[in-house]
C-alpha cells in the first residue's frame, strides 16, 4: 500500500461512525456531564429549599413533640421509620431531579445508547505500555489543564465575589439570626450559580477537544473508503453484471410482451413501438415494448410472427419512442394519432372499436 493510501486523510463516513457507535465509542465529555450536573443542582436546590426547610421545621416539631412518650424499644423504632420516612420525602425531589437531569445532559452528548462492548475484556485495557501512553497523552495534558482552571477559576470567583461583599458581611453582627441565615443562603447560592457557569464554559471547551479527538480517531485513508464502498455496493464489476443482468431479464419480459400488442408503429427501420389497447381494463392505449435498430427489428419480427400489424408513422414513431416508457400509458397529445391507427386496424381485423372512437 503506498503512503498516500495509508494516510488517514478523509473525514469518517457515517458507517464507520456507526460501526464505533455500536462498540461504545461516542464523543462524550464527561467534565460537561458533571457541569451540567452541578448548575442543574444548583438551580433544583434554589427552587426546592424554601419547600424543603420549611417541611424540615414541620417534621423537626412533629417528631420531637412526642419524644417524652417513648417509653420502649418499638416507640423508638416507629419514630425513627416515621423520621427516615419524612427524610425521604424531603430530599426525594431534590434527589430525583439530580438523576434526571443526569440523563438528560448524558442523553444530549450520546443520544440513546445500549452497548456492552466497553465491558469485554481486553488485553489492551491491562496492557502497562498503552496505560502509559494514555498517561502521557494529549487527552490527559487536557484534562490536567482543565482541572488546573476549574481550580483556579473557581477559587476566583469565591474570591470576588466574598471581597465584593465584604462589607455585607462585616454588617452581621448588627442584624438577626433570620436576616443572617437568608443573606448566607442567597451569597452561597450566587457564588454557586458564578463557579458553575464558569465550570459549563470549561466543559463546553472540554467537549469540543473531546469532539475533535473523536473524529480524528475516525479519519480514514482514501484506501479505507474504497474498501468500504466495495464493502457495502459490491465492486464494480459485480454491479455492472448486476445491472446488465436486469437490463437482459428487463429485455426479455418486453419481448414477450409483443405478442400480446394490437399494433407496432415504425419509423420504419429505426424504431419500433408496440401498442396495446384494452378496452375493458385501460383507460388510454399503453406501450408494451420498444426499441431501436436491431432491438426494433426484434420487435418487428415478434409482431409478424404472431400476426401483429406493423404501422408505418415516423413522427408519431419517433414520438412514443421518446415520450413513453414501457408500460405507460400515452399522452393526450398523442392520443388522436394513435387512436385512428387503432381504428385502421380494428377495421381490418374486423373488431368493434366503439369504446376508442368515443374516446377520440
Amino acid at each position: 500500500m503506498s503512503d498516500s493510501q495509508g494516510q488517514r486523510t478523509e473525514k469518517p463516513t457515517p458507517r464507520k461512525k456507526q460501526k464505533a457507535r455500536d462498540k461504545g465509542k461516542v464523543t462524550k465529555s464527561q467534565e460537561l456531564t458533571a457541569a451540567i450536573l452541578i448548575m442543574g443542582g444548583i438551580v433544583a436546590l434554589r427552587f426546592l429549599f424554601p419547600w424543603m426547610l420549611s417541611r424540615t421545621s414541620d417534621l423537626t416539631v412533629k417528631f420531637l413533640s412526642p419524644m417524652p412518650l417513648i417509653q420502649d424499644s418499638d416507640s423508638v423504632r416507629a419514630l425513627a421509620i416515621d423520621v427516615m420516612g419524612g427524610g425521604i420525602g424531603i430530599v426525594g425531589p431534590f434527589l430525583l431531579s439530580v438523576l434526571g437531569i443526569a440523563l438528560v445532559a448524558n442523553y444530549v452528548q450520546v443520544g440513546f445508547l445500549f452497548s456492552t462492548q466497553p465491558l469485554t475484556p481486553s488485553l489492551d485495557k491491562i496492557n502497562p505500555i498503552s496505560g502509559f501512553k494514555r498517561l502521557f497523552s494529549l487527552q490527559s495534558v487536557v484534562k490536567v489543564l482543565i482541572n488546573g482552571a476549574k481550580a483556579a477559576l473557581v477559587g476566583l470567583v469565591f474570591y470576588l465575589s466574598i471581597k465584593g461583599s465584604l462589607h455585607e458581611y462585616f454588617e452581621l453582627g448588627d442584624t438577626g439570626i433570620r436576616s443572617v441565615v437568608n443573606f448566607m443562603a442567597a451569597e452561597a447560592y450566587s457564588i454557586a450559580f458564578k463557579a458553575g457557569l464558569v465550570l459549563l464554559v470549561l466543559a463546553a471547551a472540554d467537549y469540543a477537544f473531546q469532539r475533535r479527538e473523536y473524529i480524528k480517531s475516525l479519519m480514514m485513508s482514501k484506501h479505507e473508503i474504497k474498501e468500504e464502498s466495495k464493502e457495502v455496493e459490491g465492486s464494480p464489476l459485480i454491479k455492472s453484471r448486476i445491472r446488465s443482468a436486469q437490463r437482459e431479464l428487463a429485455r426479455r419480459r418486453m419481448m414477450n410482451s409483443v405478442p400480446t400488442a394490437d399494433v407496432v408503429v415504425t419509423n420504419p427501420t429505426h424504431i419500433a413501438v408496440a401498442i396495446k389497447y384494452d378496452m375493458g381494463s385501460m383507460n388510454s392505449p399503453t406501450v408494451v415494448a420498444k426499441g431501436k435498430r436491431l432491438l426494433a427489428e426484434k420487435i418487428k419480427e415478434i409482431a409478424r410472427e404472431n400476426g401483429i400489424p406493423v404501422y408505418e408513422n415516423k413522427p408519431l414513431a419517433k414520438s412514443l419512442y421518446e415520450l413513453v416508457e414501457v408500460g405507460s400509458e400515452i399522452p393526450e397529445s398523442l392520443y388522436r394519432a394513435v387512436a385512428e391507427i387503432l381504428s385502421y386496424v380494428y377495421k381490418v381485423q374486423g373488431k368493434v372499436p366503439g369504446a376508442l372512437e368515443r374516446k377520440g
